[in-house]
Formats: C-alpha cells, structure tokens, sequence
C-alpha cells in the first residue's frame, strides 16, 4: 500500500529544509507532471515529493504550485491504481479538505488505498529563522497559519506525529523518521 506522507507545521519550522534532505541524499531525480501538479520522482525511494525544489531558493515545494492545484491533486490521490509513495509539505497542499480526501479513501473496502501518515513540524527557534531568511511574512499571515495547523491537528484528534525542530541535529533524526515511514510496508 502506498505511504501519503503530509507535512505541515507554521512558517519557518523547517519544513523545506526538512524535504531538501532526500534531494541531497538520493540520486537522480525526475520531473514528475500530473496536470498543475508538479514534482520529483526518485525510482529507488518509488516517491513523488510534490512541488518544485531547486537549491538555491529558500522558498520552495508546493508554495510554487498554482493556487489552483487542488482539484488536481485531490484527483491524483484518487487514482486507483496509485503505486507510488507519496510526500508534500507546506501551506497550499496540508489543508483540511486535502486530508479528508485522503482519509477518505483510506476508508474504501477492497481497494487500492494510501496509508495517510501526517507529521507536524515543530521549533522554538521561528522567531529567529523568520529574521535569518529575512521573510516578509506578517504576524496576521503567520497566527493565521498557526490556527490552520491547529485546526488540523484538532481534526485528526492525535492521529499526528510531532516533529521537533530545534537543533541542526533534528533534520537527520527527522529525516530518518520519513525514511522510514517510506519504506514502511516494504512499498520501496
């Protein structure tokens, strides 16, 4: 069964940098096109990581998919014959009605079915990274944020995991956890 691995957490927790890893530690990658869905496909991991990633922005991932992308990809989780693992991460796919939908067809008897595996990101450090990539992102943005995370954390009623993203150590040890989630199943 394939693993749909959602990650969110508020602005400057370390999501990005988070996902980076697999591009630094897995070799190649491919461009992946599912209508205005946009990603990479890596044949060794069987993953698609949604969005786009290139070094050398610091705001990538699906932030840079259209804002209409979510039909599209609320389509492409419905694929039934969908093999392939799956990661996002950020503010325009980690939402409500995303969720549901793959909750929702987790719950379908009989068939080709994602096991939904969502981690939020945690740091005590926003303030200062928010400073360091001399963001523009306001206090009314960044509380609105805080709330959908919330809202979303509520809904799923601890069916969530904590990622804690305070030290330079964190990244390795959370990137791990992914690894693993990943392979769960032996889906790789």
């Amino acid at each position: 069964m394939p693993n749909l691995i959602a990650i969110g957490g508020q602005p400057a927790v370390g999501k990005t940098t988070l996902v980076k890893r697999f591009f630094t530690e897995y070799d190649p990658w491919k461009s992946f096109k599912y209508k205005k869905l946009y990603g990479h496909f890596n044949e060794e991991l069987n993953l698609i990581i949604l969005g786009k990633y290139t070094k050398s922005e610091m705001f990538s991932g699906t932030d840079k998919l259209s804002m209409a992308v979510q039909p599209d990809f609320e389509e492409f989780l419905d694929l039934r014959d969908l093999e392939y693992n799956v990661l996002f991460e950020g503010d325009r796919l980690f939402n409500l009605k995303a969720l549901k939908k793959a909750k929702e067809l987790m719950d379908i008897p009989f068939a080709k079915t994602l096991d939904l595996h969502v981690f939020v990101v945690e740091s005590v450090h926003t303030k200062e990274r928010h400073i360091d990539r001399n963001d523009s992102q306001s206090e009314k943005f960044i509380k609105g944020r805080v709330t959908k995370v919330n809202n979303i954390k509520n809904w799923l009623h601890d069916d969530y995991t904590i990622l804690i993203n305070n030290e330079e150590e964190d990244i390795e040890k959370n990137f791990n956890i992914l690894l693993d989630t990943i392979r769960k199943d032996n889906n790789v």
